[in-house]
């Protein structure tokens, strides 16, 4: 089977002429004329205003000095002019040319009263044509609000979701810095010194000093491997991994959990890891700032909402002091809002910790969370 050719862009044709610079090439479709016409219009709308409103003074010129066009008709053109102003430029634009419009319209229907010599003109449905041409600029102005609105919410739930993700990164880089980074340095260290040894007894016990650091990296790694995606989790389902989690901490962790282990509608989508990774959190701070040796955990279904309790009965903290002090809870509150659920959090010093997150059943993460 042979590879059929490309033809180089500067070959000559059939015809035996090269194509010039402004053929299209190959295989590319091109808009038609009319389409492209239309799209730099709409990117210049006032050159497209402008147009509209040569188009009505045309078509009101016209109603005045010419009687082979019905003067009805040449306003109704004006009329339609106006609908089209109204759609694409708002309310205060379309009262403006209303009110221009107005006059020669109203001089117009009294021709003969001024002397003119002009056929007549009904004005008994421009009233009526008038309040459309509003109402058609009042659903225009609403239209472009909500898409404002809409692309504000669009611009905060970005902005929200690129905060969870910085704090994830922070997080995992300071992990890599701190736990997998000082390992690795020692080891380096271990194998220089084993490489400096003369006594082959003390370069043995440094090279198996230098294993031990390694097995340790591994594992270290493993570990955040694990917790930045589970597996089990996306084999057996949120509590199971909650389950593992507890079994393979060096910290008591108590369970008491009252939804079904393999319910597939309890949460949908990637959201599944993002309340796990709040859970895993929360118990991260508890081992690490509540200063006792164990927290609890409770999940229960109630009312369409997943409700997830991690208490510890530690040392507590006050939550505006250490707020900007990177221990994630700006990252698992926004986690939280962007499920659709609420977080919060009940301390004082000295009197234990309490994280209470509620999420709606079958909500799911949005897309690039995870």
């Amino acid at each position: 089977m042979t590879t059929p050719s490309v033809a180089s862009p500067t070959a000559v044709d059939g015809a035996g002429a090269a194509p010039s610079a402004g053929s299209v090439a190959a295989g590319v479709p091109q808009a038609p004329g009319h389409v492209r016409l239309s799209r730099e219009l709409l990117r210049r709308p006032r050159l497209l205003q402008t147009g509209l409103d040569v188009a009505a003074v045309v078509f009101i010129g016209m109603a005045f000095w010419t009687t082979s066009i019905s003067a009805e008709f040449l306003f109704h053109c004006v009329f339609v002019v106006l609908v089209l102003n109204a759609f694409l430029f708002g309310l205060r634009a379309t009262l403006i040319r209303i009110g221009l419009v107005s006059l020669p319209l109203l001089i117009r229907a009294d021709a003969a009263d001024l002397g003119m010599v002009l056929p007549p003109l009904e004005l008994t449905e421009w009233p009526l044509m008038f309040v459309i041409a509003v109402l058609v600029a009042w659903m225009a102005d609403m239209r472009a609000a909500t898409s404002r609105r809409y692309a504000g919410l669009f611009r905060l739930a970005s902005e929200r979701l690129l905060t969870v993700v910085e704090d994830e990164r922070r997080r995992v880089g300071g992990e890599l810095h701190d736990g997998v980074g000082q390992v690795l340095t020692a080891l380096t260290l271990t194998l220089d010194a084993a490489a400096e040894e003369t006594e082959v007894s003390r370069s043995h016990r440094r090279l198996e000093r230098a294993r031990r650091l390694a097995d340790t990296a591994l594992a270290d790694t493993r570990d955040l491997s694990h917790r930045l995606r589970p597996a089990r989790l996306e084999e057996r389902g949120l509590v199971a991994a909650v389950a593992d989690l507890a079994a393979e901490s060096e910290f008591e962790i108590g369970l008491a959990i009252a939804v079904p282990a393999n319910d597939p509608g309890l949460l949908s989508g990637t959201a599944t890891i993002e309340v796990f990774r709040i859970i895993q959190e929360a118990l991260a701070n508890a081992a690490r700032h509540s200063g006792v040796a164990r927290a609890d955990v409770s999940m229960q279904s109630e009312g369409g909402r997943l409700l997830v309790d991690v208490v510890d009965a530690g040392s507590g903290f006050d939550v505006e002091a250490v707020a900007d002090s990177g221990i994630g809870l700006a990252g698992m509150a926004e986690r939280a809002r962007l499920l659709g659920g609420e977080l919060s959090i009940a301390t004082s010093p000295g009197a234990g910790t309490a994280v209470h997150l509620s999420v709606p059943t079958g909500a799911a993460a949005p897309d690039g969370i995870a």
